[in-house]
């Protein structure tokens, strides 16, 4: 939360700064108690992972969506130049179910996470990615970590570790008056380098901070910014590969990043399945995105 002297007086008259404590210290309580919670096959899981010794770790916290793993699975063996993990945080069984045996024929590591009883989307998953690093990426101390949003697909070659060769941390930028932070679907760390901040992928929800927010306390507000790189993130129109509409789709450096596809009432290209393996099938056969600014390809499986 803010600092005291960061809240104003009508805040304060509203009881913002009580309420804001309050809430703090339950959501804390919560994450810690899920914290220390152990899954069904964590002990072999963690074991498999440390015998391969991964130097450079990528951690996708899946979420009720098996095609969408399908597909950022798929683009990981293309594409990532590191051990990808995936950690399902999935309330849907069935999606668990589903998930785990893409994984298993992909030869990709997962294991499901604990079952959580927050039912905010977005503390959901900064609890998810909290476990993960004090599970997994402490004990296993690679040299370099990331979390990748399950529904960002590189196009083409990344490195994580090139990224953060000549600086500690990198990813998508987002900031409020309050502190900046790296977006959780992209973030990339050099695990030494953080590794005595007590790292904090929690919201940070009075300095208006989505998940990962809670960061800026920990470490960003610690780094010299105007030092550092951060991904470039740009929209692009692509033709809709059935009726030739424009549609707008975003880009994280050289990442597809779809949004959206576990809130399926959402007006969104993320439920249009066709159209998002369209274009992945296109970029993996060759072809560019400016292509598809022009051409509505008629999409297939990937």
């Amino acid at each position: 939360m803010r600092a005291v002297a960061e809240y104003e007086l009508a805040e304060w008259a509203r009881g913002l700064p009580l309420a804001h404590g309050f809430k703090r210290v339950r959501n804390a309580a919560v994450e810690l108690t899920f914290r220390r919670l152990r899954p069904h096959g964590f002990g072999g899981f963690r074991a498999e992972l440390a015998e391969r010794r991964p130097q450079t770790i990528a951690a996708i916290i899946a979420f009720n969506t098996p095609w969408v793993i399908d597909v950022a699975t798929r683009m990981a063996a293309k594409n990532l130049n590191g051990t990808l993990i995936v950690c399902d945080n999935s309330r849907n069984r069935a999606a668990r179910v589903e998930i785990e045996r893409i994984c298993r024929e992909r030869g990709v590591p997962y294991i499901g996470l604990p079952f959580s009883l927050e039912r905010h989307p977005c503390r959901s998953h900064g609890i998810a990615i909290n476990w993960v690093y004090y599970n997994i990426i402490q004990p296993l101390e690679p040299r370099v970590f990331g979390f990748l949003d399950h529904d960002l697909f590189p196009l083409q070659p990344l490195d994580l570790a090139a990224l953060v060769a000549e600086q500690p941390v990198y990813g998508k930028f987002r900031s409020t008056r309050w502190g900046w932070y790296l977006w959780a679907g992209f973030c990339v760390f050099d695990r030494a380098a953080i590794a005595t901040c007590a790292p904090d992928f929690n919201t940070d929800i009075p300095r208006l901070l989505d998940t990962g927010g809670r960061n800026w306390l920990q470490i960003y507000r610690r780094l010299d910014r105007a030092g550092l790189r951060f991904s470039n993130v740009c929209a692009e129109w692509l033709k809709h590969p059935v009726d030739g509409t424009m549609v707008q789709i975003e880009l994280v450096d050289d990442c597809l990043h779809v949004g959206g596809v576990s809130t399926p009432t959402l007006p969104h290209a993320a439920n249009d399945r066709v159209f998002i393996e369209g274009i992945v099938r296109h970029v993996s056969d060759g072809g560019t995105l400016a292509d598809l600014k022009t051409t509505a390809l008629h999409a297939e499986a990937v």
